[in-house]
């Protein structure tokens, strides 16, 4: 069973509420590796975060930092129905330092899973965004919603006390054995993007079959490796683009490309542009 109960953007937030009691789905969100917010309903799901593993059950709320969530999955197993909020940076950033707050470091310092199921400031904020994300389409929606999740930063201090420590791992750790091994391939990943040569070689490093590897990967991240390394290459590109020593043959080189034109086709399917016309609006933005 897979029911999407509401989804939509605001300006560069996602919000999105689920019913499920598969394991892996089509995601439901619409970016990749950006700042995530999660809250349960009712049932369960299991935060893996550093190697180790933390109960997300009905009244927990998750922070998860973007320079982290590709490798610190969300896994399950059980029937669960939860709001899935996602935040650009570009987005936010802006309107928080203007309050004094750093997007940033706010996810960097609270990535983790509390339980404010009895907390009435929380129980008020997920109502109004609730309300928002499945009422009528309205022009001032995306400004209420920024204003929702700044709240949600601000009021976040009244229930840090609330932070779930780790969970006893015995009565899932089959599955947790699995989640560490894919764990440790996104870390290797994460560092050696520009490097990887192939699934093949990737899988001989970590002496595993490609095709093992390549399952068990899809199933805890819901990523494939080529879209997982992808991800990091695209996001390693931007920063290479702000600077007009490299042209875009050696951008594709240093990120690991043997085709300019992959590197192109990929860099548009993430970003729905071109690298160049990427770069031409860094450089307006000037």
């Amino acid at each position: 069973m897979y029911k999407i109960i509401y989804r939509g953007e605001y300006d560069g937030i996602a919000i999105g509420r689920v019913e499920r009691n598969q394991d892996f789905t089509a995601k439901l969100g619409f970016y990749h590796n950006e700042y995530q917010i999660q809250y349960i309903f009712q049932g369960e799901r299991y935060f893996f975060s550093d190697g180790t593993c933390y109960r997300m059950s009905p009244g927990t709320i998750t922070f998860i930092d973007k320079a982290r969530i590709a490798k610190t999955n969300i896994i399950g197993g059980k029937y669960h129905d939860r709001l899935l909020i996602e935040v650009k940076e570009s987005s936010m950033a802006p309107l928080c330092e203007m309050l004094g707050l750093d997007l940033r470091e706010f996810f960097e310092t609270h990535h983790g899973v509390y339980q404010v199921g009895e907390n009435s400031v929380l129980q008020e904020i997920i109502t109004q965004i609730e309300s928002l994300a499945s009422g009528a389409d309205d022009e001032m929606n995306s400004a209420r919603m920024k204003m929702l999740m700044l709240r949600l930063m601000v009021e976040h201090r009244e229930w840090e006390h609330t932070r779930i420590g780790k969970f006893n791992e015995s009565g899932v750790q089959p599955h947790i054995n699995k989640q560490k091994r894919v764990h440790q391939v996104a870390d290797y990943i994460a560092a050696n993007y520009d490097s990887i040569a192939s699934v093949s070689d990737l899988a001989a490093h970590f002496y595993m079959s490609k095709a093992y590897l390549c399952r068990i990967f899809k199933e805890v991240t819901n990523f494939t490796i080529s879209e997982y390394i992808n991800l990091y290459r695209i996001s390693a590109s931007r920063e290479y683009l702000e600077d007009e020593k490299y042209s875009m043959t050696e951008i594709a080189n240093r990120l690991g490309y043997d085709s300019l034109t992959y590197f192109e086709r990929v860099f548009k399917r993430q970003m729905t542009v071109t690298p160049l016309q990427y770069r031409k609006t860094l450089l307006k933005s000037r």
